[in-house]
């Protein structure tokens, strides 16, 4: 069987790393920023979601929308309204109330993102100071804390995830490298992988690699796959986000985002792995960590 029918045979397939982006009139994108995106609107989203047979969604609050987590919460309802599922992982101050973590827990928030990445520069102080915030508004509803870092960030603080009290998902494949998985920085990665408390994202192929459909993320997905199969989970990292240094500037240009199949990428899971554990990266992982049901 193809890889596109065993796709489309399955239900309960899920995206778990997808942005919402505008109108930018409506969610306006903080002034500060790394880079500038095109609108990626809720509607482009479900139109995404029926051309790659996924049923399920995981909205992530991007780095230009800062706090304001409405763009994301109300693509939420929009999925429920087109009869498809989501979850949003969000950004907070470590200010926010026991009740506004509440009323986000019932609109369908499951995480926090600390996202050093899309703003360089950032100490271990720091990385330390904003993954402990996380935690502790995350531990009120028993959500996870959600890491985008390199992975040399994620060895520096082993200590703190390997103790978390809460779930940790790293994203993009960890920062991990198709070509060198053997240097003390990414063992340290799949020790956390293999410690049963901490997720691997198979995501932003391109962040790996410069081809999203390189060969290499086949032996790398396959050597995770060995470690720990029940904590990994598949995203598109749709809509591809635009290159860019990390660097925040005012207004930065706008940018086209990267041109990536994702039609494609959705069944490059059926690529890297046999049938039973492709169908629980899509569907089973996600469900037990992002609280779907049905």
């Amino acid at each position: 069987m193809s890889s596109v029918s065993q796709l489309d045979a399955l239900r309960g397939v899920c995206d778990c790393h997808v942005h919402v982006i505008g109108p930018h009139d409506q969610y306006p994108l903080v002034p500060v920023r790394s880079y500038t995106p095109m609108h990626a609107t809720a509607t482009d989203l479900v139109a995404m979601m029926r051309r790659s047979g996924v049923d399920r969604a995981v909205v992530v609050q991007p780095s230009v929308l800062g706090l304001d987590n409405r763009c994301s919460l109300n693509a939420l309802a929009y999925l429920a309204s087109q009869g498809l599922q989501g979850r949003a992982v969000a950004v907070l101050p470590d200010t926010t109330s026991a009740s506004e973590l509440d009323d986000l827990h019932r609109a369908g928030v499951r995480g926090l993102r600390v996202n050093l990445q899309s703003h360089a520069g950032a100490s271990l102080t720091q990385a330390r100071e904003a993954l402990q915030s996380a935690i502790g508004l995350c531990e009120r509803n028993a959500w996870h804390v959600q890491l985008y870092v390199d992975r040399q960030v994620v060895q520096a603080l082993a200590s703190d995830l390997e103790t978390a009290p809460v779930k940790v998902v790293l994203d993009h494949f960890a920062g991990l490298s198709v070509s060198e998985c053997d240097d003390e920085s990414s063992l340290a990665v799949l020790r956390l992988l293999g410690s049963g408390n901490t997720y691997i994202k198979l995501s932003g192929n391109y962040r790996v690699t410069d081809d999203a459909f390189d060969l290499g993320l086949a032996d790398l997905a396959r050597r995770l796959a060995v470690i720990n199969p029940e904590n990994l989970v598949w995203g598109s990292d749709w809509p591809h986000t635009p290159k860019h240094t990390g660097q925040a500037e005012y207004h930065p240009p706008i940018k086209a985002y990267r041109e990536i199949d994702t039609h494609r990428l959705s069944r490059t899971v059926f690529d890297w792995f046999e049938p039973p554990l492709a169908q629980r990266v899509l569907v089973h992982n996600p469900a037990r960590l992002y609280d779907f049901s049905g």
